[in-house]
């Protein structure tokens, strides 16, 4: 006879919203790219981030744009954003398809494209910025200028400074990032809070894990 898992009836640390889950998702993207992390683990969450948008979009009658678009070309439009799910469905499922093999091309170029197109949707539905996504969107602009329309001052000084860059590598663009990060202070305010639920899990030992404990006495908090 089965047994059904017990519900854990504690008092939850806090709750999580879909606005939250998203970010989260979008900014370990991020996080992820900088690092040069496994492109299918990226894939993964790019995808499930978009999905949701689409989701909550729907159930808000909100129609998904690009708030960027006063700076891509229309002719980019269509190849830029082009539908995109078969590898996600090939990574999520294994019933209709479990012999057959993925042919992979540049899934690293498709991740980025991706990503960014979930950040702007993110942004036109929750009206939220973060400096992680203003480091991604200074990313793509040098990743590719050809988007860019230049129809004012702003438009004009973006391609004056991926002219300056155009020799660097993504790496190297990272790179540059981290050692002049105050250029965006709120970056690394943004890792901390996204990493908040899991600071108690490694400083916990295996005992106090095993009976349940979930803050950790080693650590130093701030008076909230």
């Amino acid at each position: 006879m089965s047994k059904e898992i017990k519900e854990d009836d504690r008092v939850p640390r806090r709750r999580l919203n879909k606005q939250e889950a998203i970010r989260r998702l979008l900014h370990t993207s991020i996080r992820l790219v900088m690092k040069m992390e496994d492109p299918f683990a990226i894939h993964l969450l790019v995808h499930s981030a978009d999905k949701m948008l689409i989701d909550i979009a729907k159930k808000q009658n909100k129609v998904l744009r690009l708030d960027w678009k006063d700076y891509i070309k229309p002719e980019y439009h269509t190849s830029f954003f082009k539908h995109y799910r078969k590898t996600y469905n090939y990574l999520k499922h294994a019933d209709e398809d479990f012999s057959d093999d993925l042919p992979i091309h540049d899934i690293a170029m498709m991740n980025v494209m991706q990503l960014f197109m979930s950040i702007t949707n993110y942004r036109t539905i929750f009206q939220e910025n973060t400096d992680h996504f203003t480091l991604f969107a200074l990313f793509i602009f040098n990743l590719m200028p050809q988007i860019i329309l230049p129809h004012d001052d702003a438009g004009r000084q973006i391609l004056k400074n991926v002219k300056l860059g155009e020799t660097m590598t993504p790496n190297r663009f990272f790179e540059l990032f981290e050692a002049n990060s105050s250029a965006l202070p709120k970056f690394w305010f943004e890792v901390s809070h996204d990493m908040e639920d899991v600071i108690d899990f490694y400083h916990l030992s295996f005992f106090e894990l095993r009976m349940g404990e979930t803050k950790s006495s080693r650590l130093l908090r701030m008076p909230t």
